[in-house]
C-alpha cells in the first residue's frame, strides 16, 4: 500500500501508515507498539520519518500524553477508509477461500425436484449464505443444452448419447417399480412380470424425454395393452392417482417409497429395468470451487440414496 503525498512527491510507505494508524486508534505509542509487536523507539522513528515524508507536524506532545494534530486526524479519516476497505477485501477473499460467494445455477429433471434435490440445496443454502441458486426444472434435453452452454453449472438428467460441450457421469441408478392402491389384484404377486399388466389401466409418464417410447415398447413386446391410459407430467402425481385407484403407474423406486406409509402398494419386476440419473458438467468451461462443493454435495447424497433403496429391496 503506497501513498503519495503531492507537494514534494514523497512516499508514505505502508509500514509508516500501519504504525500511524495503530498509535491514532489506541491513543499511546506504548499501546500501538504492543499491538505491532516492536519498540517503542522504533515506532517514534517511523512517526518522525512520516512527518518528514508529509511535510508536516502530526502529533503535539501534552504532557505525558500524544495527541494528533487536525491534519493527522484528517489524514487519518482517509488511512481508516483504506483499512475498512482492506478488512472488507480480506473477508471477500476469506469468503471464495470457504466457498461462500458466488452463483450457481443448478439444472434438474422433474424427478428429482420434489424432495432429493430440495434437501440438498437448502443444506448448501443455509451452509453458504452468500452464495445465490438458481434451480430450473426441465427436461433432459433441456438440462444438457443449458449445461453445455454455460448456462448451468451442474445438470442432473436422464443418460444421453452424444451431448456435445457435456461431460456426462453416473449419479446413481433408480430401479423402477409398479405401484397401486391396497387391495389391487397385483397386491398378491411378489414380483411382477410385464404381461401381468394386461388388461389393467395404466398410469405413464409424459416428460421424460425418450422414456415413453421406451416403455411403449416394453409394453408392447410384452403383449401389454392398457385398458385406458393416463399421461401425467411427474411421478409424484402418478403415485398420487396409483394410490387413489386410478390404475398402476410405472415410476422410480425413490419416488415410490415417499408414498409407502401412506399405503401404496410397491412391486418390482422380474427383469432390470431402471432409470441412470446422470450429473452433467459444461465441458468447455472451468469448474468453480463452489460449484465443486455442491458437485460433492449431491454426489454423496446420490450414494446415500442408492444405499436405501437397496435396503429397501432387502
Amino acid at each position: 500500500m503506497i501513498l503519495f503525498c503531492a507537494w514534494k512527491r514523497k512516499v508514505m510507505n505502508i509500514r509508516q501508515i500501519e504504525i500511524f494508524q495503530k498509535v491514532v486508534s489506541s491513543g499511546s505509542v506504548t499501546k500501538a507498539a504492543h499491538l505491532l509487536s516492536i519498540s517503542q523507539p522504533a515506532v517514534s522513528k517511523h512517526l518522525k520519518l512520516m512527518e518528514h515524508d508529509v511535510g508536516f507536524v502530526l502529533f503535539e506532545r501534552k504532557g505525558n500524553q500524544l495527541e494528533p494534530t487536525s491534519e493527522a486526524l484528517a489524514l487519518f479519516e482517509q488511512v481508516d477508509q483504506i483499512y475498512t476497505g482492506m478488512d472488507a477485501l480480506s473477508r471477500f477473499a476469506a469468503d471464495l477461500r470457504d466457498n461462500q460467494l458466488g452463483r450457481l445455477s443448478v439444472a434438474a429433471m422433474p424427478l428429482l425436484a420434489h424432495r432429493w434435490l430440495p434437501s440438498i440445496i437448502g443444506k448448501f443454502a443455509k451452509e453458504h449464505p452468500s452464495v445465490s441458486l438458481s434451480v430450473p426444472i426441465r427436461s433432459t434435453e433441456w438440462v444438457a443444452r443449458a449445461v453445455a452452454a454455460g448456462r448451468a453449472d451442474i445438470g442432473l438428467g436422464l443418460e444421453r448419447s452424444n451431448d456435445l460441450g457435456v461431460i456426462s457421469e453416473p449419479l446413481m441408478k433408480l430401479p423402477l417399480v409398479a405401484v397401486f392402491e391396497q387391495g389391487h389384484k397385483l397386491s398378491s404377486d411378489a414380483t411382477l412380470k410385464f404381461p401381468d399388466l394386461v388388461g389393467y389401466d395404466m398410469i405413464t409418464l409424459s416428460n421424460f424425454d425418450r422414456w415413453p417410447l421406451k416403455l411403449n415398447e416394453i409394453l408392447a413386446s410384452n403383449s401389454v395393452r392398457p385398458t385406458r391410459r393416463l399421461e401425467v407430467f411427474t411421478a409424484h402425481i402418478a403415485c398420487e392417482l396409483a394410490l387413489h385407484g386410478a390404475g398402476v403407474a410405472i415410476v422410480d423406486l425413490m419416488t415410490a417409497l415417499d408414498f409407502r406409509d401412506k399405503g401404496l402398494s410397491i412391486r418390482t419386476f422380474d427383469t432390470d429395468i431402471s432409470f441412470q440419473i446422470m450429473l452433467l458438467r459444461p465441458k468447455h468451461r472451468r469448474e468453480t470451487r463452489v460449484a465443486s462443493s455442491l458437485k460433492e454435495e449431491i454426489i454423496q447424497a446420490a450414494q446415500a440414496t442408492e444405499a436405501e433403496i437397496l435396503k429397501s429391496l432387502g
